[in-house]
């Protein structure tokens, strides 16, 4: 067991071995070990005092890696992977320990991916308790025969979607506009999400990139856009070209966030944008569509559930014993 390197800035060297060491996790686990969003900071770097990145290495590269971020008034937020050919060495222990002693004020949680055997029985050794579920759902937007994963399942369908007259007397639907729209969305988002601590806390170089990530499509980031300019509600939707786990030949699609501002609850706008990046990514031939959502919000959970979706795997964020 090494002592991990705690550092706010994450070299290119390591971070490519960190990237590379997520990959052999996923392969090894069938899911990914980081989030996105960690990914982006572990390839962008992050803001002054954001982010800490904890980092184990063995023979002159990375074998494992912790990333927290820090969000006021919160406690950090962490995702820790180890080499599999490493594991059973003490470095998830190790890690724990780490983003645990290096924590702010308001202590540190940690996400497992997945309910993968490795990382819970690590959380347990170590007295972790579970404290937040994040389900991952999915649907398929074509029939999926009984000898083929998954199946047999028969595509749901999709109606067209819409709008109150009362509501689409004041909104119109349409892509979101890069260059244009930005600053509106950011706005809508904070709104929507205000007690959601990591996704009302994205910024404007958080949403730029994503941008120019390969898989952003403004074509498929929906907005309900009102007649002053302001954004009431939005569906952006994300094509993972690796098959995300539902398929090993195609790409497969995301429901990336749905958004509606409080003003506007009630409305139907979230289940009209819905559907509208629903049909978006069946037309465009996709076999799948896959979601997270709290495990809380059963109001969500609900309504994803009348669509067609259903409960595929779940994320647990652990935190320290007291």
């Amino acid at each position: 067991m090494s002592t991990p390197l705690v550092t706010d800035d994450l070299a290119r060297e390591p971070a490519n071995d960190v990237l590379a060491l997520a990959e052999a996790a996923r392969r090894a686990d069938g899911v990914a070990p980081l989030s996105e969003h960690t990914v982006l900071r572990v390839r962008h770097g992050a803001p002054s005092g954001s982010s800490r990145f904890h980092v184990i290495t063995a023979d002159d590269r990375v074998v494992g890696f912790a990333f927290v971020e820090r969000v006021a008034g919160e406690p950090d937020s962490g995702e820790i992977v180890v080499d599999p050919a490493h594991r059973g060495r003490g470095h998830g222990k190790a890690l724990l320990h780490s983003v645990h002693a290096d924590a702010g004020p308001h202590g540190v949680r940690v996400w497992a991916h997945g309910r993968t055997p490795q990382a819970a029985a690590v959380a347990a050794a170590d007295g972790w308790r579970p404290v937040r579920e994040l389900h991952k759902m999915r649907m398929p937007l074509r029939d999926v025969p009984a000898d083929a994963p998954g199946g047999p399942w028969a595509a749901p369908e999709l109606p067209e979607p819409e709008l109150r007259p009362d509501v689409a007397a004041r909104v119109r639907v349409r892509p979101f506009v890069v260059g244009q729209d930005e600053q509106a969305w950011l706005a809508a988002n904070a709104r929507a999400f205000a007690d959601h601590p990591e996704q009302g806390q994205l910024t404007l170089d958080d949403l730029l990139q994503r941008e120019v990530e390969d898989w952003f499509d403004p074509h498929g980031f929906f907005l309900a856009a009102t007649t002053d300019g302001s954004v009431a509600a939005f569906h952006w939707t994300k094509v993972h070209r690796d098959g995300a786990g539902l398929s090993d030949t195609e790409a497969v699609g995301e429901v990336y966030v749905v958004g509606v501002d409080p003003d506007w609850q009630g409305s139907g706008l979230g289940r009209a944008l819905t559907l509208a990046g629903l049909r978006h990514l069946r037309d465009a031939g996709l076999p799948w569509v896959h979601l997270y959502v709290d495990g809380d919000n059963e109001a969500a959970v609900r309504l994803y559930e009348s669509l067609g979706f259903g409960m595929w795997d779940t994320d647990v964020m652990y935190a320290p014993g007291e």
